[in-house]
C-alpha cells in the first residue's frame, strides 16, 4: 500500500507542466508585467511581450522590447509563439486565459502591483515561475537597498501636486503617492481625499498652494485639448511661485525599479 502511494504521488509530480524544468518560451501580455518579465528572463526565454513595452513614453525598457515579437491580446498571436508559458494580469483577459488553457499551455496569473512592496512579491512570483529566484532575489535586494538610501527621514518638507491631462492626477493610495511621501513631500490630491486616480479643478491646485508642481512634460510638447489644463496661464503664473518637476510617466506608471529614479527627481526638487 504505502509503494503504491508512493507511485501515486511521483507520477502526480512528475505529470505537472513546468515543475521538471524551466519554460523556455514565455509570453507576457501586460506592460508592467512585460518590464519585470525582461529584467527576470534567461537571453532568449521570453518571446513574445505587448506592443506597450516597446513604447518610449510607457516603458523604460522599450529599446529591450523591441528585439522581442510584439503580442497583441489574441489567442492566434499568441500560440504561433508556441509559449510554454504565458504570463497574464489576473484582472483580465478572462476569454484568452481560458482558450490558452484548453489548448494545454500553461498559464500565470499574477495581480496588479499598485506599491513597491506589491512589486517585491510580484517579483518574487514571477521569478519562481521563470525559474530565476535568484535574479530575483537580487532585484528585490537591489529596490530595497534604494529606497533605504533615498528615503527621506523626518516629516514631509513640502506640499507637491501632480498634474496630469484632462485635470487628472494620483491622490491617496495611488503609487505616484508612495513615492511623494518617500521623497519627502504631502501629496495634495491626498490632502484634499480624492482617489488614488481622480480629478480635481484648477481653483483647487491654486487654492492649495502646493510648493512643487510635478507634471510630465514629454506628454505636454504637442498641444492638445486634454494638456490645456496643466498649460493653463494661472498655473504658469503659480509656477513662477513654486517648484515645477517633470516625472515621465514611465517611471511611475508601474510599479518596480524604475520608480527609484522619480524618487530622485522629486528629490532633486525639494526645498
Amino acid at each position: 500500500m504505502r509503494r503504491a502511494f508512493v507511485v501515486l504521488v511521483l507520477t502526480l509530480l512528475t505529470s505537472v507542466p513546468g515543475w521538471a524544468q524551466a519554460p523556455r518560451r514565455v509570453v507576457s501580455l501586460n506592460l508592467c508585467l512585460d518590464q519585470l518579465a525582461l529584467r527576470l528572463a534567461a537571453p532568449g526565454q521570453l518571446v513574445g511581450v505587448s506592443h506597450l513595452a516597446r513604447d518610449a513614453r510607457l516603458s523604460v525598457l522599450a529599446g529591450q522590447a523591441r528585439s522581442i515579437t510584439a503580442v497583441r491580446a489574441g489567442v492566434e498571436s499568441i500560440l504561433d509563439l508556441r509559449p510554454d508559458l504565458v504570463i497574464f494580469d489576473s484582472a483580465a483577459h478572462v476569454g484568452i486565459k481560458a482558450l490558452v488553457s484548453r489548448a494545454g499551455v500553461p498559464i500565470l496569473e499574477v495581480p496588479w502591483a499598485a506599491t513597491l512592496e506589491q512589486a517585491e512579491a510580484l517579483i518574487e512570483r514571477m521569478a519562481a515561475a521563470l525559474d530565476r529566484r535568484e535574479v530575483g532575489r537580487a532585484l528585490i535586494d537591489d529596490m530595497r537597498s534604494q529606497r533605504d538610501a533615498l528615503a527621506w527621514r523626518g516629516p514631509p518638507k513640502a506640499t507637491a501636486a501632480i498634474l496630469q491631462a484632462n485635470g487628472g492626477t494620483t491622490g491617496r493610495g495611488s503609487l505616484m503617492d508612495e513615492l511623494l511621501r518617500l521623497a519627502g513631500y504631502r501629496n495634495l490630491a491626498a490632502e484634499l481625499d480624492i482617489p488614488a486616480y481622480g480629478r480635481w479643478s484648477l481653483e483647487a491646485v491654486l487654492a492649495g498652494q502646493p510648493d512643487l508642481l510635478v507634471l510630465d512634460a514629454e506628454a505636454n510638447l504637442d498641444p492638445a485639448r486634454a494638456t490645456e489644463f496643466v498649460d493653463h496661464a494661472a498655473l504658469r503664473i503659480m509656477a513662477g511661485q513654486a517648484r515645477v518637476v517633470s516625472v515621465p510617466m514611465r517611471y511611475s506608471l508601474c510599479a518596480g525599479p524604475e520608480n527609484f529614479h522619480a524618487v530622485r527627481l522629486l528629490s532633486e526638487a525639494r526645498p
